[in-house]
């Protein structure tokens, strides 16, 4: 029986860089494409990714999980790599990927474990992991974690200890191009080790606000793929991604192959309902948008999808207990 995690959302950020890296390779764009509902949508499901993980561990040779991790930049991390970038410090970076990195990749969990030897950030395998792209993706996400953490680690890589849970393999040297630190292979299980005093570095891009908001809908997410089931976790995947107005429960319905009548029934039966997910997804983007000096207030409705300026106003007295402009005025009063 294939495992539950196949059922989950997660962006298709990773998905758009493989195609771009390797779609115009003769005969594999048309295999990475196969079985994925809908190439153009933000959010697929993890069985998706999976697959086009089978397809490169089928054509490429060793080392390409190396190379898929070199792509990943801050940007392809979505809010995750919002909420490390802009934290205060290197010890509440690392902290953020234990809780919120499987939002991105259900594939793994992580585990922060604080020792006198070091700060240990630890992999924890699921049975999602095939062992036909294992390796690589744990490559992967290594590179992906070290370059994400690159600017408030800074000369801390030189004294990181990677340890992989796999053999050496014969491509080990290439490791040395994109990873820093000590390399240990064979060992119990995959982790990355900072010295403890590492974890005070300062971030230079360290925004407690902007760092608040990106973990604010981290943890919405989080908090629909652990407790809310697949489909709750896919809705609120596709809301986050959408940078304009809200879309329709039909057009939601619509990119997941179902009727609007049978989603409305399916998301009722999680205890909530559409309108109550858009709600809450409203509220975060507002909070996100009331911070831009250079948007109106009136501008803000309408990209929340409010037709009436004067419903938002009912929403934002709802949910901050004052006006769009009241609350504008307190969030820049924080900042000063």
């Amino acid at each position: 029986m294939p495992s539950p995690i196949f059922t989950l959302p997660m962006p298709s950020s990773y998905s758009a860089l493989v195609l771009r890296e390797w779609g115009d390779v003769p005969g594999l764009r048309s295999a990475l494409l196969a079985g994925m509902a809908d190439p153009e949508s933000p959010v697929i499901a993890v069985s998706e990714q999976a697959q086009q993980l089978r397809v490169l561990g089928a054509h490429l040779p060793p080392g390409w999980g190396l190379k898929l991790g070199a792509l990943f930049d801050s940007a392809a991390h979505g809010p995750l790599g919002l909420a490390v970038q802009s934290s205060p410090t290197l010890g509440d970076a690392l902290k953020l990927i234990a809780d919120y990195g499987h939002v991105r990749t259900p594939f793994i969990r992580f585990a922060l474990r604080y020792e006198a030897s070091g700060t240990r950030l630890r992999f924890i395998g699921t049975d999602a992991l095939e062992e036909s792209f294992a390796l690589a993706l744990h490559e992967a996400t290594l590179v992906g974690i070290q370059s994400l953490l690159k600017l408030v680690a800074g000369d801390a890589l030189q004294s990181l200890v990677t340890k992989l849970g796999f053999p050496r393999p014969a491509h080990a040297e290439s490791y040395r191009n994109v990873l820093r630190g000590t390399l240990r292979f064979g060992s119990a299980e995959t982790s990355i080790t900072f010295d403890r005093a590492a974890l005070a570095n300062k971030s230079p891009l360290a925004d407690p606000d902007l760092c608040q908001l990106a973990v604010a809908q981290l943890r919405q997410l989080a908090h629909a793929i652990d407790t809310e089931g697949a489909l709750i976790a896919h809705v609120r995947q596709m809301l986050s991604a959408t940078t304009g107005a809200v879309p329709a429960l039909p057009d939601i319905a619509g990119k997941l192959r179902l009727s609007s009548r049978t989603l409305a029934r399916r998301i009722a039966q999680t205890g909530t309902s559409y309108r109550a997910v858009v709600d809450a997804h409203r509220r975060a983007r507002a909070t996100l948008l009331l911070q831009d000096e250079t948007l109106s207030c009136a501008e803000i409705g309408y990209r929340l999808g409010y037709d009436d300026g004067a419903n938002f106003g009912r929403s934002c007295r709802r949910w901050f207990g004052c006006s769009p402009g009241d609350y504008r005025r307190k969030l820049r009063e924080r900042v000063e």
